[in-house]
């Protein structure tokens, strides 16, 4: 759970980041005015394309990455584990019916 919520809201950070920097781009001041205009829908869909555009980037180049810096970029060089959907049916000793989780599926990335 940790290195799904790290793998999340790590990437959203740095994405936001970049965000922010492009922001300070002197090619960009004389368009302020425009800006500030449009900033409401413009700043949330603009910042999720940075997002997603700085994740996408960096799972692509993961493989290719030392683990130290996976890490950095990313928040964990581990994908996460999510539990299988499939849901174990079990009997215990006295004939009552439980249910339990089956074992847990890897993500896409088998990185340790």
């Amino acid at each position: 759970m940790l290195t799904s919520f790290l793998r999340t809201i790590v990437p959203a950070l740095w994405g936001s980041f970049v965000g922010w920097l492009l922001g300070l781009l002197p090619i960009l001041e004389p368009l302020r005015p425009q800006l500030i205009e449009y900033s409401t829908p413009l700043t949330a869909i603009v910042g999720a394309v940075i997002i997603a555009a700085w994740y996408a980037l960096w799972r692509w180049l993961e493989p290719l990455l030392p683990v130290w810096l996976v890490r950095a970029v990313l928040g964990s060089a581990k994908a996460p584990v999510y539990p299988s959907k499939a849901i174990a049916e079990t009997i215990d000793a006295e004939g009552v019916q439980t249910y339990r989780p089956s074992v847990k599926t890897p993500g896409p990335d088998h990185r340790a």
